[in-house]
């Protein structure tokens, strides 16, 4: 038996990188995750190869205070319970086009190099969703 979950992991990340976004924001983040695991694209296939994977999700960077602060979470924070549902609502929503990159342009100092080439698909609250 696993000691943390698929879907744990799932919200977690959810929960840094998108607390602070509605519930549809949630969902648009949820959906890159599951559109890497499907696709393989900086994935292998599973949760935590996902959005464990080194400089993809920066809430799990070594420097975030959120990477240390989503351990302490109560599974009762609605906050939590909002990513929770997101990341289920994700299995059958488009929101982002099929993206699998995105980023917050007001918390970055340029834009990233990954994302000159790449097609915006959708803004989503303080998110710019791309695919490659």
């Amino acid at each position: 038996m696993r000691l943390v979950s698929a879907d744990t992991w799932a919200a977690l990340t959810i929960w840094q990188e998108a607390r602070g976004e509605s519930h549809e924001g949630r969902v648009a983040v949820a959906e890159v995750i599951r559109n890497r695991m499907r696709l393989r694209y900086s994935s292998d296939g599973t949760v935590e190869g996902t959005v464990l994977r080194a400089y993809q999700f920066s809430g799990w960077n070594t420097k975030d205070p959120n990477r240390v602060a989503c351990a302490a979470l109560d599974a009762n924070d609605t906050t939590v319970a909002d990513c929770t549902r997101a990341w289920d609502e994700a299995k059958t929503s488009n929101l982002t086009l099929g993206a699998v990159l995105y980023y917050a342009p007001a918390g970055v100092t340029e834009t990233p190099a990954w994302a000159k080439p790449g097609r915006l698909l959708a803004v989503i609250g303080r998110h710019h969703f791309f695919a490659p």
